[in-house]
């Protein structure tokens, strides 16, 4: 038997949200919903015990830890409730309780494990309940508490005191973040000469590249703006990682156009453009990037702040199709230098705030 924080979190909305989308739509939307709280709880040495169906029972050591985690899960949805995918979950509820637990084979037994599942069906949307064992033993210079009150929950002899985390000061700002921004190459040249089924294909399948590689990385989709994307990692070595990824995503053949053709048989064959390659074979997507770090703001829309402001600067300042990071970015890569050259200083008035990095590719200067 060991002493154990229990962190109980729920999606809300998630059964009716799935209901209403595709089977293959259902499984991008739980992806993009429960992968960056099991970041999150990993990365402040919780432990993920198992997977409820609609969110996640886990396990902490410390209470300070497991009330720092609540509170960055908690915002996570409160700064975007809908998904970078577009679909809709209204947010998650968090439960913790500080007690002995009992270790069988992968799961945890006891007490400390039924009051926060029993608790968290009290939790209003986007809030943080905990028991007094986990107030009591959390340092309490970092937290503020309001008190609910006396819960009487199910299967529990006695009822149990309850208290909300305030977690408004963790709100609204994100720091350290290694932010990435991509431009697509050619969208409004292609966009005078396809129709918009074809162009919406286009730029659906340029998103799902995002997907893929971020799903490599650990990474989050956070906007997609026209032909701009941004993303965000928790360090270096992934931002590079996803970049290297992208590219070599979007050197791949494209998948054969879905579109139906709408040529009539007294009329010529059109060029299919959908897959974006001409006839002499060139990548079917081409982009420009900037990888920098700084702080972000998260307001409700998006994300904000000087960080964001300057890497899309600095984006629109670059030849197309030239990708950079930071020398603030590169001084933090344990691995991966190879895959950027030497240091650049900008050059007046092309908008690049302090020196950079050009992406030669992962293999080097001859990629």
């Amino acid at each position: 038997m060991e002493t154990t924080t229990v962190l109980v979190v729920d999606l809300v909305g998630s059964t009716r949200a799935m209901a209403s989308v595709p089977r293959v739509r259902m499984t991008e939307m739980m992806t993009e919903a429960v992968l960056p709280i099991r970041r999150i709880v990993e990365e402040l040495g919780g432990e993920i015990i198992k997977f409820t169906g609609d969110g996640y029972l886990t396990a902490f050591r410390s209470a300070t830890d497991s009330l720092h985690a609540a509170a960055q899960i908690v915002n996570l949805f409160i700064s975007g409730p809908r998904l970078p995918i577009g679909d809709w979950v209204e947010g998650c509820r968090v439960a913790i309780h500080t007690c002995d637990t009992i270790r069988f084979e992968n799961d945890l037994l006891g007490e400390g494990v039924v009051v926060p599942a029993r608790m968290e069906k009290h939790v209003p949307t986007n809030e943080v309940y905990v028991t007094s064992t986990t107030r009591d033993a959390a340092k309490s210079a970092e937290f503020g508490f309001d008190l609910v009150g006396e819960l009487a929950l199910n299967g529990i002899p006695r009822p149990v005191q309850v208290h909300r985390l305030l977690a408004d000061r963790y709100r609204g700002i994100e720091r350290n973040a290694f932010l990435t921004v991509t431009d697509l190459v050619g969208l409004n040249a292609l966009a005078a000469r396809v129709s918009l089924t074809t162009l919406n294909e286009r730029l659906h399948r340029w998103v799902e590249l995002h997907h893929e590689a971020l799903g490599t990385t650990h990474g989050r989709l956070r906007s997609v703006a026209g032909d701009n994307i941004l993303a965000t990692h928790d360090n270096a070595d992934d931002a590079a990682a996803f970049l290297i990824a992208l590219d070599r995503l979007s050197r791949l053949p494209a998948d054969p156009p879905t579109t139906a053709r709408t040529n009539q048989p007294d009329q010529p064959d059109q060029p299919d453009e959908a897959n974006g390659a001409d006839e002499a074979g060139q990548p079917p997507f081409a982009f420009s990037a900037v990888i920098a770090h700084g702080d972000l703001f998260v307001p409700d829309f998006g994300l904000a702040g000087p960080l964001v402001s300057s890497t899309c600067r600095t984006l629109q300042a670059l030849s197309p199709g030239t990708k950079i990071v930071t020398s603030a970015v590169l001084q933090r890569l344990t691995c991966g230098q190879a895959a950027f050259g030497q240091v650049m200083p900008p050059a007046p008035g092309d908008g690049v705030v302090g020196e950079y990095h050009l992406f030669i590719g992962a293999k080097g200067r001859d990629s």
